[in-house]
């Protein structure tokens, strides 16, 4: 059930904090859902989601929520807006339908991004908004251009 076939790079060890939350396929969270430790979500969640760890979106995965997580790695879909303190890797498979946040970027070809992205700072500033784009075809109708991060 978690193996890279799926798009989760869970290897489950849980960090520091605690043990890891799983959200399986097949589950359907809705509400508010708050953690203090990583999470990995292979099914649904709907409301709000925050999480101070690592949050792992799987490739199956659908999230419609304004999602908040320490630092994440994203396969699957997220509809909302998404505020990642420090690290966000989005894979090639990975729909983010919402305005992005956070201080580092990892985006792999093929990754789907429809909103303003901004990058550089922890998530509490603002050092740059670009529009990010995928080879794929363009987002809000803007050119391609680069995603970088500059220095306040």
């Amino acid at each position: 059930m978690f193996n890279s076939k799926h798009g989760s790079s869970y290897d489950g060890k849980a960090s520091d904090e605690g043990a890891t939350t799983v959200i399986a396929r097949g589950v359907k969270v809705e509400g508010e859902f708050t953690s203090q430790s990583d999470v990995l979500i292979e099914g649904e969640v709907h409301g709000t989601f925050s999480t101070a760890g690592m949050l792992t979106v799987g490739s199956e995965a659908k999230i419609k929520a304004d999602v908040k997580a320490g630092s994440a790695m994203v396969s699957g879909t997220i509809e909302g807006n998404v505020i990642v303190t420090k690290h966000l890797d989005v894979k090639a498979t990975a729909k983010i339908m919402g305005d992005v946040t956070t201080e580092t970027v990892m985006i792999e070809s093929g990754a789907i991004l429809s909103g303003r992205m901004t990058v550089g700072v922890k998530p509490s500033g603002a050092a740059a908004t670009v529009a990010a784009e995928s080879p794929r075809g363009r987002i809000n109708g803007r050119e391609r251009v680069p995603v970088l991060a500059s220095e306040s």
